[in-house]
């Protein structure tokens, strides 16, 4: 059974895609969280290894600590070196290098603290990965995707999938012209939109991409873990709470019939004796 934890259920459709593969390896970029909204932690229950990484030093840590057997590079991913001022916001998924996105988080009140963070390439990565194969790729960098995808160069590994977060933070904005033309020109094709994500699937692995089309559903064959999106427990309460409340209307709606049942064998009672 596979577990899923990430926020959009990304972890359910690389699984299907994947699930063929043992002991797959995993390149997560903005990895965040070791299990909280996790796209790699369902892979890592499932024996894969892969190379997280993630500027903050908060979950740096957490993901050294959380996953045994991993490689963390606790950096921001582009072009240049040296070092870049990074935004982040504490508990949140909004964190970025992005200024002017920073920005407007601040401005619609979320806390910010002003922090370092080095400089690495997705070329970079990808040569400490040492892998001919990695079975997927997840860029989510909060407005960065065109840097990190830029800094991938010359380097001739290609992921199997590819998945790179594809609205502008907080919106239902569509970003991918702005970087979509460094995947195609690389050999990857377009596969899906999960509503957030955008996957991409290389050249040589083509035939993956059948596998994309419906959500996550019943046949995905899956289960939410602990640590899985707020949102996936939410949308659950809800649920919960609708059906609790149709049982209650219901069990009024009987209560009321079976009222007017007796009431009715009541008058009729009445009458007989009247008559």
């Amino acid at each position: 059974m596979f577990v899923s934890y990430a926020q959009n259920f990304e972890d359910v459709l690389l699984w299907r895609a994947l699930k063929d593969v043992r002991e797959g390896f995993y390149v997560d970029v903005g990895a965040q969280d070791p299990r909280i909204d996790s796209v790699s932690r369902g892979f890592y229950e499932q024996g894969w290894r892969g190379l997280s990484v993630e500027p903050t030093q908060t979950y740096a840590d957490k993901l050294r600590a959380d996953r045994p057997g991993e490689r963390v590079i606790q950096a921001a991913v582009g072009s240049g070196s040296g070092e870049i001022v990074f935004h982040e916001f504490p508990d949140t998924g909004l964190s970025t290098a992005d200024e002017a996105i920073a920005a407007g988080h601040v401005a619609n009140g979320y806390a910010r603290v002003l922090t370092r963070a080095p400089v690495t390439s997705l070329d970079a990565i990808l040569r400490e990965a040492g892998r001919a194969d990695v079975h997927w790729l997840k860029i989510d960098v909060e407005g960065r995707e065109t840097d990190v995808l830029r800094s991938w160069a010359d380097n001739p590994t290609r992921p199997w999938i590819v998945v790179v977060e594809s609205t502008a933070p907080l919106t239902q904005a569509q970003t991918h012209a702005q970087w979509e033309g460094e995947l195609t020109s690389r050999g990857y094709r377009f596969a899906h939109f999960d509503g957030v994500n955008r996957y991409y699937v290389a050249q040589a692995h083509a035939e993956r991409a059948a596998c994309f089309g419906p959500g996550p559903n019943f046949f995905d064959g899956f289960q939410m873990g602990e640590g899985a999106a707020a949102t996936h427990t939410l949308v659950r309460d809800l649920r919960a709470e609708a059906l609790q409340a149709l049982a209650d209307e219901r069990a009024r709606a009987n209560a009321r019939l079976a009222a007017l049942h007796a009431a009715n064998a009541d008058e009729s009672a009445a009458r007989a004796e009247a008559e």
